[in-house]
Formats: C-alpha cells, sequence, structure tokens
C-alpha cells in the first residue's frame, strides 16, 4: 500500500465558484468521474444565490470539504482552498471549466520526482460548441500567461514557499503566482496532453483588463530589457488580435 501511495501520490482538486448553476455540475462531475483514485475535492463557493450550493449538496457525500461564504473573489478562493489542501500536489478548476476523464492520471504518470508545478493543454470551448486546442508555453512565460491554469498541477510545498495568490489581482493572479514559481527556481514541466476544457465566457476573457493586469504583473517581476522586451511583445500581440482576428476564440487559441 504505501508503495502504491508513493506512485500515486495524493493529490487535491479545488473548485472556486459564483452563481455558477449553468455550469458546475458539468466540472464537478469531470472531478469525480476521474480515473486516478487517490483524489481529494474542495469546493470554494462565493456565497452563491443562483442555485449553485443546491447543486453541490447533492454530491457532498463525495466531496472532501466545501464551504460557501462571501469572498474577496478568485484569489481569495484559490488560498481558502490551499489553506485545506492535504494533497501533495494541488489542481484547480474553476466552475466554467471541467477535465477530461482521465487528466489527473496523465499529469501524474507524466511528472519525475524532480518536478514541482506541471502544465497541460487545454481546448477552448466558444459558442455552438466549436473548440481550439491552446498549448501551455513554459518557455513564453514572461510575455504573459502562457501557462493554462485549469491544466496545472503545483505541489502544495511550492505554496508553502511561494505565499498566497494576491487578492488583489482580479484576473492576473494566476500569471503572477508563476513568475513567482519561476523565479524561485521550481522546474514546471510541460506535458503535451489537452486535460482540460474552458469556456470562454468567463472572467479571462475580459482581453483589455486581462492584458492591462499582466501589464502590471510584468512590471512587478521584470527589469529593464527583459520588461521592456516583454511589454513590446504584449503591445504587438494585442494589434494583433484587434486587426486580425475578430473571433475571441481564435484571439485566445493564438495569444
Amino acid at each position: 500500500m504505501e508503495k502504491q501511495l508513493y506512485l500515486s501520490p495524493k493529490v487535491t482538486i479545488i473548485t472556486i465558484a459564483y452563481n455558477a448553476a449553468a455550469t458546475i455540475e458539468l466540472t464537478i462531475l469531470s472531478v469525480l468521474g476521474q480515473t486516478y483514485e487517490n483524489l481529494e475535492y474542495i469546493i470554494i463557493d462565493g456565497g452563491s444565490t443562483d442555485g449553485t450550493q443546491k447543486i453541490i449538496e447533492k454530491y457532498k457525500g463525495k466531496i472532501a470539504q466545501y464551504i460557501s461564504e462571501p469572498d474577496n473573489g478568485i484569489a481569495d478562493g484559490f488560498n481558502k482552498g490551499i489553506a485545506m489542501a492535504t494533497g501533495r500536489w494541488i489542481g484547480m478548476i474553476n466552475a466554467d471549466d471541467w477535465y477530461t476523464p482521465n487528466a489527473v492520471e496523465v499529469m501524474m504518470h507524466g511528472i519525475s520526482k524532480h518536478d514541482d508545478v506541471c502544465c497541460g493543454n487545454i481546448m477552448l470551448v466558444g459558442s455552438n460548441d466549436f473548440e481550439r486546442q491552446k498549448k501551455s508555453k513554459v518557455g513564453w512565460l514572461n510575455f504573459g500567461m502562457y501557462i493554462m491554469h485549469p491544466t496545472c498541477f503545483i505541489k502544495k510545498e511550492v505554496y508553502r514557499e511561494v505565499g498566497s495568490y494576491d487578492t488583489g489581482l482580479k484576473i492576473a493572479m494566476d500569471f503572477d503566482m508563476f513568475l513567482r514559481i519561476k523565479r524561485k527556481g521550481f522546474k514546471i514541466r510541460h506535458i503535451d496532453k489537452v486535460v482540460a476544457y474552458m469556456r470562454l465566457d468567463g472572467v479571462s476573457n475580459d482581453t483589455v483588463k486581462m492584458h492591462r493586469e499582466e501589464l502590471n504583473v510584468m512590471r512587478r517581476h521584470l527589469n529593464g530589457v527583459s520588461y521592456y522586451c516583454s511589454y513590446l511583445f504584449n503591445y504587438l500581440n494585442r494589434l494583433r488580435w484587434r486587426y486580425f482576428y475578430k473571433d475571441p476564440l481564435r484571439n485566445l487559441a493564438n495569444s
């Protein structure tokens, strides 16, 4: 048994939600249906008023921990979930997104003992269920949020050293976290598999606010030439979106 647990480390999955009655059941079922068995599931609800809590209650017997209370946004919900987590690895899948059935198994079997973070690819889902794949690009991290957060799993010890998500950020808190992780020298592995789906009607689809926060995060973590090169790349990328790509699904897939 001890050998099996070593080979299959405990993984905590965290879902944060707020007024997500239309989508959260698919998210929950995608976690409960994972082929990987050594899982802990935590749901943090921000005090929903639309029936989200009623849906969560249906599955309460299969959820390790669940709270519903007002919070200070996405980052605050992440931090609450991490504080409750008992797994060696932590993944986050929000209430607009969902996993492939073998997502956790693929990621845990793809890592080595030297890895601290792993990330995969995501399938963006637009109107009429049109889909486009977006790959995580670890080497591009200085230029923007090129790691797909719903596909990521991070060791809890990394969070202990790096600290909490910044509650002052409303969209780019994950970008800020990954730059902090990179600066600390932790090893990030990309596994070239689609492991999650993301709808394009969430907060990250507000590209103007997203780019503004990304630039603020870059200014915080990058210096001199690195910052100005990243700023220029980000600016040119926004121009490309504005003048060449009218479809937001294509915009995000090509960013």
